[in-house]
């Protein structure tokens, strides 16, 4: 397959390259920073020269989340784009924009597949790729239309959605519940005899503590989503 790689660690990336063109698949481009990554895939997507993209997180520009931004933004372009992002570490709310957050059991297996709303995806820790064959079977699920998501991020995601909420404080709950009633800032304000300040703190902190991101969408959609099905103990 025609693979368009950004990875910015040359060595890491030289050695993407041979392992990819000894399997046999054409590494169409090279790049090391999610500038290129755009540039590259804006100029082969539309012409069908890409099969599958595989992209770092953390690029330059910014050293931050650049890849996954431009990865996310390929998507948006391209929604049946095979993309597969790899990560150093487990970096949930990562995962969690690319994925969706749509997950329903992990496996012991090396590549576990996971139930998502979009198809033809992969988020897997760059240690997987010493695991040759098993990187390999995953170009292929992904490019077949399959997601696979490293266990130990599966792993991850299912211990949050399980306990997070018990992260949370009385007043944080307490706010979260209005919020999934639909009342706005301003009327939660009013209920709790806060200040409108004091309730954009607490929404934000419920926003921190389940790992939701302004990468996620809309995040008191998600708030209300991960309150509603997991309800915590009495307090």
């Amino acid at each position: 397959m025609r693979i368009l790689l950004a990875e910015d660690a040359a060595l890491l990336r030289d050695g993407l390259v041979a392992l990819l063109e000894r399997a046999g698949h054409d590494v169409v481009a090279a790049v090391a920073t999610a500038t290129e990554l755009a540039a590259e895939a804006a100029a082969r997507i539309p012409a069908g020269a890409v099969d599958l993209v595989v992209t770092d997180v953390r690029m330059p520009p910014g050293h931050g989340d650049d890849g996954l931004r431009a990865a996310l933004l390929i998507r948006q372009e391209h929604p049946t784009m095979p993309i597969i992002v790899l990560s150093q570490y487990v970096e949930q709310r990562y995962a969690s924009a690319l994925l969706g957050i749509a997950r329903d059991s992990a496996s012991t297996r090396t590549t576990t597949a996971v139930s998502v709303a979009t198809a033809g995806l992969g988020y897997l820790l760059k240690d997987r790729v010493s695991k040759v064959h098993d990187f390999l079977e995953a170009l292929e699920v992904v490019h077949g239309g399959g997601v696979v998501v490293d266990p130990l991020v599966v792993n991850a995601l299912m211990s949050r959605e399980t306990s997070a909420l018990e992260m949370l404080s009385s007043r944080e709950l307490e706010v979260l519940e209005l919020v999934s009633r639909g009342e706005t800032n301003e009327q939660i304000s009013e209920r709790l005899h806060l200040s409108r300040g004091a309730v954009v703190k607490h929404v934000s902190a419920v926003f921190d503590r389940l790992g939701i991101s302004e990468l996620d969408g809309n995040r008191r959609v998600l708030a209300v989503i991960a309150f509603l099905r997991d309800q915590p103990p009495e307090r």
